[in-house]
C-alpha cells in the first residue's frame, strides 16, 4: 500500500506554491501510468498564478469523493485563489475516474481584491483527441469554451461557491447553431438569431441579434481583451477597430438569451 500511494503522488504531482509552474520532470515520470491530464491556470487581480490539476484515472481508481494519495489540499491560502472543491474542502489537485464528458468538476474561488481575473487552459496531457474544456458559470447559465478563449471576468471581494465549474461538454437547454455555425443559446419558444461580421470596408464589427445585446467584448488570439463594451441595452452594434493591429479578433457577444463566440478575420 505505502508503494502504491507513493506512485500515486508521483502520478500527481503538482505545485502548490503560488506562481510556480509544475515540475515537468514529475509530469514525464508519470506519462506512463496512463493517467490523462487537464491543466488550468487561473490568473488573480494581482497578476498571480495559481495552477490546478485534474487527472483521469482510466480503472476507476480514484473518485470524484477524497482519495487519499490522489488528492492534494491546499498547503497555502492566499488573498486571491481558486481551488478544487470536494466535499467542502479547496485542493489543488484533483484525481477522478476515467473521463466522462457529462461530469461537471465544481471550483472555489476565493477573493479579497475586487479586480480583473482569467481561468484559461494550460495543456491536455494523454488524450487520443482532444477534448472540449468548459468554464460554466452556473450563475449566468453559460458556458466559455477555454480551448479557443480564456474566460475573464470583473470580480468582487467574496467567495464563489457552486458558481464556476469544469465541464466537458454544453448543456446550455436549446443549444443550436445558426448558418455560420456560431453556436446559440435558446429559450423554449424564443430562437435567438444572431449577426456577427467583419466589414472590411470601413473596419468595423456589425453586430445584429434578435435578443438584447447587454455587453461586447473582442479578445486577440492570445486570450487578451482588446474591446470591452458594457450597458449596451441594444440589438445592434457598429464598432470600428481601426486601433488595433491584429489579424484575427475573437468576438464575445452577451445577450439576455446567452452568450454568443465567433472568430473574426480583421482585415
Amino acid at each position: 500500500m505505502k508503494k502504491l500511494t507513493y506512485l500515486c503522488f508521483i502520478v500527481f504531482c503538482a505545485t502548490t506554491s503560488y506562481g510556480t509552474p509544475f515540475s515537468t520532470e514529475n509530469t514525464q515520470e508519470a506519462s506512463s501510468y496512463g493517467v490523462q491530464r487537464v491543466r488550468i491556470d487561473f490568473t488573480t487581480p494581482h497578476g498571480y498564478v495559481r495552477h490546478l490539476l485534474l487527472g483521469f484515472i482510466s480503472d476507476n481508481s480514484a473518485t470524484d469523493s477524497v482519495d487519499y494519495g490522489y488528492d492534494a489540499l491546499v498547503g497555502d491560502t492566499f488573498p486571491d485563489d481558486l481551488n478544487w472543491m470536494i466535499e467542502d474542502e479547496r485542493y489543488v489537485i484533483q484525481g477522478v475516474g476515467a473521463f466522462n464528458d457529462t461530469k461537471q468538476y465544481p471550483l472555489g474561488m476565493f477573493i479579497s481584491n475586487s479586480g480583473d481575473i482569467s481561468i484559461s487552459l494550460d495543456t491536455l496531457e494523454n488524450f487520443e483527441t482532444t477534448i472540449d474544456v468548459f468554464l460554466y458559470d452556473a450563475l449566468h447559465n453559460c458556458y466559455t469554451l477555454l480551448n479557443e478563449i480564456d474566460f475573464e471576468d470583473t470580480v468582487s471581494e467574496g467567495t464563489y461557491l457552486d458558481r464556476y465549474y469544469i465541464a466537458f461538454k454544453n448543456d446550455t437547454e436549446g443549444s443550436v447553431e445558426n448558418s455560420s455555425g456560431t453556436q446559440l443559446s435558446i429559450s423554449d419558444n424564443n430562437k435567438e438569431e444572431t449577426t456577427i461580421s467583419y466589414l472590411s470596408q470601413t473596419k468595423d464589427v456589425y453586430v445584429k441579434s434578435n435578443a438584447t445585446i447587454l455587453k461586447l467584448e473582442m479578445y486577440n488570439l492570445l486570450g487578451k481583451r482588446i474591446i470591452n463594451q458594457e450597458n449596451l441595452n441594444t440589438n445592434t452594434i457598429r464598432l470600428a477597430t481601426t486601433f488595433t493591429n491584429e489579424n484575427y479578433g475573437v468576438v464575445r457577444i452577451h445577450t439576455d438569451q446567452g452568450i454568443i463566440h465567433k472568430k473574426l478575420l480583421l482585415k
